[in-house]
C-alpha cells in the first residue's frame, strides 16, 4: 500500500509519463486492484506498444474482468497493434475461463493466418482453452501436433481428460509423461487424483497420493486432500472419507470440508452432512453453498422444518445464495440465462420449447426430481419451478438457434441439479444430439441418454 502511494505521487508530479517505466507502474496498480488507475496510466500514453497493451489486458484477466480484457484486445486489433505470443496466451486463458469457444477459435485462426510463433505456452493455452470450452477433440489435436511437449503440456492434457471424465486415458498420459522423464508438479497431481476419482480408481488414487511425496517430494496441498475425498465418496465410503480428513496433518480448509459435504449430499447422509457443514461454516460462516447443501439433504428426506430453519439462519446472518445462471455462445454472441429468465427477446419461443421438451421426455420415462426444490410446495408448482431452471432455458434456445446434429454447449456457474441432469440425459436421447455441459464441478457429456460422469458429480 505504501509503495502504491509513492508510485501514485511520482506519477501525479510528473508531466512526461513516458519517463516512468509505465508497465511497472501499471503492474503496481493492478497488483493492488487499482484497475482504474492502471487504465488511466494506459490511456495517457499516445504511442502504446504491444507490451503496454498486453499488461492492461493481463490486468483485467487477473481480476476476472474477462469481458474488459476481450474488449480491449478488440480495440488493440483495430488500432493495428499485432499481439505477441504472451498476449495470445493470456487471451486464450480468458476464453477458457469464460467458455467462449468461438472467440478462442478466432484467436487460433489469427495465430495460424499471421504466422505468430506457436510457442509451447501458446500451444498449452490452446489445449486448455479447447478443453475448458468443451471441445476435447480439438484439445487433443493441438496437443498431438504441438511437436514439443514440456511438463506443462502434459499437465494441461491430463487435466483436460480428467475434467471430461476420461480418467483411464489421463492416467495413461501421466505414465507416458513419466516415461518421457518430465517432472510433475502439484498441478499435475491434481489432474492425476481427479482422474483416479472420475474412473473410480480408489486404490490407484491412494497410490499416487503417496507417491507425490515419496517419489517427487511434492507436499500435498489442500486441493490434493480434497481430490482424495471424491473417490471415497464415489465408492460410498463416507466413513473412510471422514477418517481420512481426521488423519490429515494439517487443519482441513473449506475445500476439503466441502468435498466431504458434497459426498454426503449425493449419498443423503444427514448426520455426517450436518457435522461437515458445521465445521465448514466455522471456517467460512458466509459460505452459501454449505447452507444450500445441508438444506438440500434435509429436503430430500422431507424434513421441511429443518430445511426452513437453515434458510432462516441464512437470512438472519445476511448470507445470500449465489444465483444460478448459464451462458452459451451463438454466432459470436454470448447469451446469459437466469432461473425463470424473462428478459430474452425470444422468451416466448424458449418457454414453448421447454414445455414441448418436458412433455416429450415424459413419454420416454422422465420423472421430475422434485427433491431438488428446497421448499415445501405442491408437486405441480415444484415441477413448474424445475422447468424454468437456467440450463433448460439455454438448451431450448440452442435447439431453436442451431442446426440439427450440431453439439450443444452450455456453461453453468453452479453444480447442475439432479433433475436437470436427468432431464439432459432424456433430451440428448430425444433430439439425438450431444449436449456438453460445464458446471462448477466438471464436464458432462450427454449422449443417447447417458452421461459421461456416470451419474456421480
Amino acid at each position: 500500500s505504501g509503495r502504491l502511494e509513492i508510485a501514485r505521487k511520482i506519477a501525479d508530479g510528473t508531466h512526461d509519463l513516458n519517463v516512468i517505466p509505465l508497465t511497472a507502474l501499471m503492474h503496481g496498480y493492478i497488483k493492488f486492484g487499482e484497475l482504474q488507475l492502471a487504465r488511466d496510466v494506459f490511456d495517457s500514453v499516445s504511442d502504446k506498444d504491444v507490451v503496454l497493451w498486453t499488461a492492461m489486458i493481463v490486468g483485467y484477466a487477473q481480476h476476472g474482468l474477462d469481458h474488459d480484457a476481450l474488449t480491449l484486445f478488440c480495440i488493440m486489433f483495430l488500432e493495428g497493434i499485432e499481439p505477441n505470443d504472451y498476449t495470445i496466451a493470456c487471451l486464450l486463458s480468458v476464453c477458457a475461463s469464460s467458455g467462449v469457444l468461438d472467440y478462442g477459435k478466432q484467436l487460433h485462426a489469427h495465430v495460424l493466418r499471421n504466422d505468430i510463433r506457436l510457442t509451447i505456452s501458446v500451444s498449452n493455452a490452446l489445449v486448455t482453452m479447447y478443453a475448458r470450452c468443451g471441445s476435447l477433440i480439438a484439445a487433443e489435436y493441438v496437443f498431438k501436433h504441438a511437436g514439443v511437449h514440456d511438463a506443462v503440456s502434459y499437465t494441461s492434457m491430463i487435466m483436460a481428460k480428467a475434467q471430461h471424465g476420461l480418467g483411464n486415458e489421463a492416467i495413461e498420459l501421466f505414465d507416458e509423461m513419466m516415461e518421457q522423464r518430465k517432472k510433475p508438479d502439484h498441478i499435475t497431481y491434481i489432474g492425476v487424483l481427479a482422474a483416479c476419482s472420475h474412473a473410480g480408481l480408489v486404490d490407484l488414487g491412494w497410490h499416487h497420493f503417496q507417491m507425490m511425496h515419496k517419489k517427487h517430494a511434492i507436499e500435498p496441498q489442500m486441493s490434493h486432500y480434497a481430490c482424495m475425498i471424491d473417490p471415497f465418496g464415489r465408492a460410498g465410503l463416507l466413513k473412510e472419507a471422514d477418517e481420512f480428513i481426521r488423519s490429515m496433518p494439517v487443519e482441513p480448509d473449506v475445500v476439503v470440508r466441502g468435498a466431504l459435504l458434497s459426498a454426503c449430499r449425493i449419498h443423503n447422509n444427514v448426520d455426517l452432512a450436518r457435522r461437515a457443514a458445521e465445521k465448514l461454516l466455522a471456517i467460512e460462516p458466509e459460505n452459501s453453498g454449505a447452507y444450500a447443501v445441508i438444506a438440500n439433504v434435509y429436503a430430500s428426506y422431507g424434513e421441511w422444518q429443518e430445511a426452513a430453519e437453515i434458510r432462516k439462519i441464512m437470512k438472519d446472518r445476511g448470507v445470500k445464495k449465489e444465483p444460478g445462471c448459464c451462458w452459451i455462445q451463438i454466432k459470436k454472441k454470448v447469451h446469459v440465462f437466469g432461473v425463470q429468465d424473462s428478459f430474452h427477446p425470444l422468451r416466448e419461443q424458449i418457454y414453448a420449447m421447454v414445455s414441448k421438451l418436458c412433455c416429450q421426455v415424459r413419454e420416454l420415462g422422465y420423472q421430475p426430481d422434485t427433491s431438488s426444490v428446497l421448499h415445501d410446495l405442491e408437486e405441480e408448482l415444484k415441477e413448474q419451478l424445475l422447468s424454468h431452471h437456467s440450463e433448460k432455458l439455454a438448451v431450448a434456445f440452442e435447439l431453436i438457434s442451431t442446426a440439427d446434429g450440431s453439439t450443444l454447449r452450455i456453461m453453468k456457474n453452479l453444480r447442475v441439479c439432479n433433475d436437470c441432469h436427468a432431464w439432459f440425459k432424456f433430451v440428448s436421447r430425444l433430439v439425438q444430439r450431444e449436449i456438453v455441459l460445464r458446471d462448477a464441478n466438471r464436464f458432462h457429456h450427454f449422449k443417447n441418454g447417458l452421461c459421461s460422469c456416470k451419474d456421480y458429480w
